[in-house]
């Protein structure tokens, strides 16, 4: 069974707790992955990682960030 992951600093990370939840698709009642059962550590972890990365994006020209998306 697939199991998801935190995006966090470029880097696809496990939650720091370990934990995961039933991901459950409704219309079959079946679990079909499991997604991070993330916590204040992972949303430390996050915000850390946006505030080190605010500068250099706030500073890239729309046509900078498109590419990044593209």
């Amino acid at each position: 069974m697939e199991k998801l992951a935190n995006y966090i600093g470029g880097e696809l990370l496990p939650p720091v707790s370990g934990q995961y939840l039933d991901n459950w698709e409704p219309a079959r009642g079946i679990v079909y992955s499991q997604i991070p059962d993330s916590d204040e550590r992972d949303v430390e972890l996050a915000v850390t990682a946006a505030k080190s990365a605010f500068d250099k994006w706030s500073s890239m020209s729309p046509e900078a960030r498109f590419l990044i998306f593209d």
